[in-house]
């Protein structure tokens, strides 16, 4: 990719970003007003700017997101998860023109201790507007996706970059835009664990303060999307230090590794504000960690329908182990694959956890949501594939 466009799609990535999460600060500190739809409107003029400015470059990511954005606004809000949970906060945040009314905990199992971020991004879409009507709050849920899309089209040269875009509608399917949060998360915690690759543990071109900066923003955005997000990035700052300690290279890094930590401020916060006014995820306490994870451990049944769940009936976690396998046989990267290697086995033993944890019945919770939350290491394993082995056809050339 030329220096110029490879500037220019890094640019308007932070700029979609910065205007993301001005959005969620403008509504947290109260400004629904005139600030809020300037806002808004910056966003679709970047966003349009994109798109014109060399209209020719980037032409398949540009054709990529209009398709999906189209198919997002011609079809319906379904499913309980987008109806009862997001557009459902999305639209008591446009008419309480704040993100602080689920302090009255209505409507409880809509998971009001969810971070705001994108619902609130999604009731600024109907602000702009006027008016509450879900088609345009829902397209804000495909939006969302540009920023990584645009930055990550950098990583990889145009061919790998399209098969990559391909492994995206393989692995995260409707959740592209059926107004989901699953392929966000994915999409977010791909680009932020390969943020973290590049500075930790991988010789780069790029201004460091830059990447810095890019890295921060990304990791900010994941833990506000959902609170697998903050999991996720806990993970990512968790491999990172561990392998810095065996490397015997973590102090060395320590002061960077705090800094970048500190973008988890906005989510601590959140929680607090929640704790304080009594909102609690239900679905994983203390107390259902003794009651159900134990019991459930000793069960080796239980074991034998997770992996049938997570794997043996999962076709897509399958590919994707076995194209990760097949990449790293062919060049093999130690350093990538151990990072990789214990993103994934650590997030198996949260899910692992969750699991055992939960007050649903075992066998039902996994049928129904099992495809979903794979979602993120599916597509880690697909981005990691292909980066992989783009960086044997640099060696090869150089």
């Amino acid at each position: 990719m030329p220096v110029d466009l490879k500037k220019f799609n890094y640019k308007i990535s932070i700029a979609l970003l910065l205007l993301i999460l001005n959005n969620y600060l403008l509504i947290s500190i109260g400004f629904f007003n005139i600030v809020l739809k300037i806002n808004i409107i910056l966003f679709f003029l970047t966003v349009a700017f994109f798109y014109f400015k060399n209209f020719k470059n980037n032409l398949t990511l540009k054709i990529y997101f209009l398709l999906i954005l189209l198919i997002c606004l011609g079809t319906a809000a379904k499913g309980w998860d987008l109806r009862s949970l997001y557009l459902f906060h999305a639209k008591r945040i446009f008419f309480d023109q704040s993100i602080y009314s689920v302090a009255d905990n209505y409507a409880a199992f809509s998971h009001n201790d969810y971070p705001q971020l994108l619902n609130a991004f999604s009731a600024s879409f109907a602000f702009l507007i006027g008016y509450w009507h879900e088609v345009f709050p829902k397209s804000a849920y495909s939006f969302i996706y540009l920023p990584p899309l645009i930055f990550l089209s950098v990583s990889l040269p145009r061919k790998k970059y399209i098969i990559f875009l391909s492994l995206i509608i393989f692995f995260l399917g409707s959740h592209l835009y059926d107004g989901g949060i699953d392929g966000a998360v994915a999409l977010y915690f791909v680009t932020t664990a390969y943020c973290f690759y590049k500075i930790f543990f991988q010789r780069h071109s790029e201004n460091v303060n830059f990447l810095y900066i890019i890295t921060f923003m990304f990791g900010l955005t994941l833990s506000l999307i959902k609170n697998e997000g903050f999991a996720l990035l806990l993970l990512i700052f968790g491999s990172t230090a561990l392998i810095k300690l065996f490397e015997r290279d973590f102090t060395n890094n320590l002061k960077n590794i705090f800094s970048l930590f500190l973008c988890v401020i906005p989510f601590i916060l959140w929680k607090i504000f929640c704790f304080k006014n009594g909102i609690v995820n239900t679905d994983f306490t203390l107390t259902l960690l003794k009651e159900n994870l134990f019991g459930r451990l000793v069960l080796f049944d239980n074991y034998k329908l997770f992996i049938e769940y997570i794997f043996i009936s999962n076709e897509k976690s399958i590919i994707a182990l076995l194209i990760f396998s097949i990449s790293f046989y062919i060049n093999f990267d130690k350093r990538m694959f151990n990072f990789v290697s214990l993103l994934f086995l650590s997030y198996l033993a949260i899910l692992l956890i969750v699991y055992f944890s939960t007050p649903y019945d075992f066998d039902y919770h996994l049928r129904t949501s099992a495809h979903r939350v794979l979602e993120s290491l599916t597509l880690l394993l697909g981005f990691f594939c292909l980066y992989n082995l783009n960086l044997k056809s640099l060696k090869e050339t150089s």
